[in-house]
């Protein structure tokens, strides 16, 4: 069984999730309630880096991308950190 760890942000508090059996992981539910994620949602998922990046379905790149950096400037991350 494999474990995915994220330390805590000094800016934000990050979750801690582990992986279990196949991949699956848990997202915590204040993070599926803000994004309107339930139990039959699809996600879109890809790699930037050493990131894994999840997204509810029918997001567009461009929408996700301008997140992304609002997020992390927000949060003073830079890809090198990230």
């Amino acid at each position: 069984m494999s474990r995915l760890y994220m330390e805590e942000s000094k800016s934000k508090k990050v979750k801690k999730v582990r992986v279990w059996g196949k991949g699956q992981l848990t997202i915590p539910a204040e993070i599926r309630n803000a994004l309107g994620i339930d139990e039959n949602s699809y996600l879109e998922i890809f790699r930037a880096g050493n990131a894994i990046i999840a997204t509810p379905e029918k997001i567009m790149v461009k929408e996700l991308a301008d997140s992304v950096r609002r997020e992390m400037n927000k949060n003073d991350i830079n890809l090198e950190h990230l």
